[in-house]
């Protein structure tokens, strides 16, 4: 679907921007109010595009198929970002716990398994499609505010909570995802056309954004400039993060931004290596590092599929001649 890929690429470039002010500590209060107004629906909407996604695969029972190639990619991502995040452990179980939660950026992969396998487990003991509808729901609303309750917990008191308390796959992915499931569901049944036409739901979508940037800016004016937060308001951020989607479902692009969806997986797993290495070499402007966070995984996937290109040409090349050798006629 063309305008899910533009999505998932718009929303890949706010994680760049997002890291590239983190990394580089580019904090001012341009930044933090578009970063806590706008971008910070990032991750949240990411869960929602990844939820509507799912409902295909699991309509085709391709459920674990999908669970095993996820956990195996993350897996993988680990090992190769294991030199910047293993050396902090301090033992084989605090690796292990990491791993639990994710390290650095890939938490999202971490936490989007778990909040599959809640999908999954509601779908597999609900049966029925309407108590099935209202069990994802209400779930999520619940599971949404309980996330929300621990983050002011930790934000407005003294108790200290840990991060990946509220920041996991239940209290984040698991609410947004099964959104998009339901969202998923209902174009499946009804089709497109019960959504609003694509001018309402943009002029709505430009509402939504001015109310979470006052909220940001009620935030910086009564907290001060900070990286850290108070939590979103829930309605809020779930109203702007399901507009989005659905003003984007209602546009029709072209096939080729079907590209822009690859692109974004790219962004997503390469982004944080090429900032470091920015880092690393003193490129710390906020434009460098943006250039780079996006231009830097496009070159490296494009070498990628050149390499991977010429070694299947090898590959068929050296089988020919061991084809050829092994025929009767080629030894005359």
């Amino acid at each position: 679907m063309p305008s899910i890929d533009a999505l998932k690429f718009l929303l890949a470039l706010g994680v760049v921007w997002a890291h590239s002010v983190l990394i580089g500590q580019h904090f001012s209060t341009a930044t933090y109010l578009f970063g806590q107004g706008l971008v910070r629906a990032a991750v949240p909407t990411f869960a929602l595009v990844s939820g509507f996604l799912f409902h295909a695969t699991s309509r085709r029972g391709r459920t674990w198929p999908w669970l095993m190639i996820m956990t195996f990619a993350y897996l993988m991502w680990c090992l190769i970002y294991a030199p910047v995040w293993i050396l902090d452990e301090h033992d084989l179980l605090h690796v292990l716990g990491r791993l639990v939660v994710g390290p650095l950026h890939l938490w999202y992969m971490a936490a989007l398994i778990v909040a599959v396998l809640m999908i999954a487990a509601v779908v597999r003991l609900i049966p029925d499609p309407l108590a099935q509808r209202r069990w994802l729901l209400g779930s999520a609303v619940a599971l949404l505010f309980t996330g929300a309750t621990l983050q002011g917990i930790d934000f407005f008191t003294p108790l200290d909570l840990p991060l990946n308390l509220y920041r996991n796959g239940i209290f984040v992915e698991y609410p947004y995802a099964a959104l998009g499931f339901l969202l998923a569901a209902k174009i499946q049944r009804d089709g497109r056309n019960w959504m609003p036409g694509a001018l309402p739901l943009w002029l709505l979508l430009g509402l939504l954004a001015a109310l979470r940037l006052g909220e940001a800016w009620l935030s910086l004016r009564a907290f001060g400039l900070s990286p850290a937060a108070p939590p979103e308001f829930p309605p809020l951020a779930m109203a702007f993060s399901v507009t989005l989607m659905m003003a984007m479902l209602r546009l029709d692009l072209p096939d080729w931004t079907r590209r822009l969806g690859k692109l974004s997986m790219a962004l997503y797993f390469l982004h944080y290596l090429v900032l470091l290495g920015a880092l690393s070499l003193g490129l710390t402007s906020m434009g460098a590092m943006m250039v780079l966070g996006v231009a830097g995984p496009v070159l490296l996937t494009l070498l990628g599929r050149l390499l991977w290109r010429e070694v299947r040409r090898f590959l068929r090349q050296r089988q020919d001649t061991d084809e050829a050798w092994a025929r009767p006629d080629w030894r005359r």
